[in-house]
């Protein structure tokens, strides 16, 4: 099940597949002005700015639409600016466009402050012929940030305007902008907040574009990156209700329009990207209101490795968590021994990066080295998955020998960080660890277990750039320890600047390695010449390719070569 409910799902659901917009433009102007944010072409479909006249428009964006789309199911679509629904020629001309084609509904852009009576008595005379959809410009229930961006009205006027529109039957979608000058999270969470007390029957939500020819491309207020809208977005959705549908979460404004910000994510990319970290994180539309929650369920099955602990099969990357020689094993040999994290808690307090957190065991195996040590570890752990830390919590097979209650540990994990008095801290975040790690500062971790799937599964964290994030938050003299042992991997580590060799974990398990931005221990010398060809590195230029991308990227590099 989707984490929030999709609008083209939910108009097959209704209509039985999917109505596909017919664009119209009836107006060329706003009666307030533009706002700050407003192009020239006020929202104008791309397929239809070619026409003048409405009949031709409508007759342009259908040949479009079934040509592309194979649509046969359609939805007149008034957008650009804002129609005057009490001018008796736009209330003819939209009647006369019903009547000559066929659509199932009809959806009108507008502003809270343009429906006096006389246009919500048009609005509801349109309801004989199809169904009639209202996207309304609320954009912020903020009155200063009204007043900021020029909208000409304020909240009073939005939520009037969507009781009275629901009130004659008409169905409401509310547009919002996200990342709005001034505004902050709880901005966002109190508009979303005030909607979901309202009778609205769909959203529109998108982050802010900074577009040429607009007041805003004279102040330039700060964009977000797509990261940074991701987790406004989705904090966003899970105040309201879980039954609306989401009609549309990004935009996309034609590059040679575009100032800010430039995003390297397709619109499909990031759809993807924010389904699956609420699928992963276990959060859903509406899951912050009382009723309405979209349930996501996932059931991980444990399977025992050679040394008695458990361990996980992910269906997502088609591999298990650990090796089958024993996940505790494999933590002890392939990354506490190998970084001397016991020999160096005698002579400092230490900082851990745990790269891939899972079910936990590298950071328990380096809270047992700690435990009894002169000095703490405080251990900042990334894991984008919140299904295997509370399936680990559920399932995991503690040993008498633990220095910590290891299952309860995980639970308090899911919600907040956990200190042990003596022993050292455990900061777990949760998201996907290229973004995660830009926001971590420069020379700060002593020690980094780097524990992704495999690069063949998941190659993202295994690239060139992915390693000169981890160089750049090690300290000079730090230690990374890795199970793996492949050559695009440690020529990853090799361009991104660590020394890097070799460690021999033994007990049937594959050779490891180990990577430092300035010298290696002793006991560790550096490997030698590797493979020009094989040793072709993972590239991944913005941190957010997808794993598809990253390795058809690779492949065509060893081809060159």
């Amino acid at each position: 099940m989707a984490p929030f409910t999709q609008y083209k799902q939910w108009m097959m659901d209704r209509y039985g597949e999917p109505l596909f917009r017919v664009p119209v433009q009836l107006a060329s102007s706003c009666p307030h002005g533009r706002c700050a944010f407003c192009s020239e072409n006020g929202s104008k479909a791309q397929q239809t700015q070619q026409q003048e006249n409405p009949i031709e428009q409508i007759e342009a964006a259908i040949r479009f639409s079934k040509r592309r789309y194979k649509a046969t199911k359609l939805m007149l679509y008034i957008q650009a600016f804002t129609a005057d629904l009490t001018d008796p020629e736009q209330q003819q001309l939209i009647f006369q466009c019903l009547e000559k084609f066929d659509f199932e509904a009809i959806s009108i852009g507008t502003r809270p402050d343009c429906l006096p009576p006389e246009a919500l008595n048009f609005l509801e005379a349109l309801k004989d012929k199809v169904e009639v959809w209202v996207e309304l410009g609320v954009q912020t229930t903020n009155d200063e940030t009204l007043k900021t961006i020029n909208r000409g009205h304020d909240w009073a006027c939005s939520k009037q305007a969507i009781l009275d529109l629901a009130e004659r039957g008409i169905h409401v979608a509310p547009h919002i902008i996200l990342g709005l000058p001034n505004e902050v999270s709880t901005d966002w969470k109190n508009t979303a907040d005030e909607l979901a007390k309202l009778p609205i029957s769909g959203i529109k939500i998108h982050n802010l574009h900074i577009m040429k020819g607009t007041e805003f491309a004279k102040t330039m207020p700060p964009a977000m990156n797509h990261w940074e809208y991701a987790e406004a977005l989705m904090d966003f959705l899970r105040r309201i209700p879980a039954d609306i549908p989401v009609i549309r979460i990004s935009t996309d404004t034609p590059d040679d329009q575009l100032i800010a910000p430039h995003w390297h994510l397709e619109k499909g990319q990031f759809l993807d990207y924010v389904i699956q970290q609420m699928t992963c994180r276990q959060i859903s539309q509406g899951d912050q209101l009382e009723a309405g929650q979209l349930k996501l369920e996932s059931e991980m099955v444990p399977v025992q490795t050679d040394d008695g602990s458990i361990t996980f099969f992910s269906n997502d990357w088609k591999e298990h968590y650990h090796t089958k020689s024993g996940a505790r094993l494999e933590a002890e040999k392939k990354f506490v021994e190998p970084s001397g994290l016991a020999s160096k808690l005698q002579d400092a307090n230490l900082k851990l990066l745990d790269v891939c957190f899972g079910l936990g065991n590298n950071s328990l195996a380096a809270l047992g080295a700690a435990d009894g040590a002169k000095h703490t570890v405080d251990i900042t752990a990334l894991e984008m998955d919140k299904r295997v830390v509370r399936a680990a919590a559920e399932h995991f097979q503690p040993l008498e020998t633990d220095p910590v209650d290891w299952q309860e540990t995980l639970q308090k994990l899911l919600d907040a960080e956990v200190l042990f008095p003596m022993v050292g801290k455990i900061d777990l975040r949760f998201g996907d660890a290229r973004w995660l790690i830009q926001n971590l500062p420069d020379d700060s971790f002593d020690i980094v277990f780097h524990d992704p799937f495999s690069s063949q599964h998941c190659p993202e964290l295994w690239t060139v750039e992915f390693f000169q994030q981890l160089y750049r938050v090690m300290k000079p003299n730090g230690v990374l320890c890795t199970y793996s042992s492949s050559q695009p991997v440690r020529g990853a580590m090799l361009e991104a600047g660590f020394v890097v060799g070799e460690t021999h974990p033994g007990h049937q398990m594959g050779d490891g390695t180990i990577a430092s931005p300035s010298t290696l221990p002793p006991e560790f010398p550096t490997i030698g010449t590797l493979d020009k060809r094989r040793s072709i590195p993972y590239r991944d230029e913005f941190l957010c390719a997808t794993s598809k991308a990253i390795l058809r990227q690779r492949q065509e590099a060893i081809e060159v070569n």
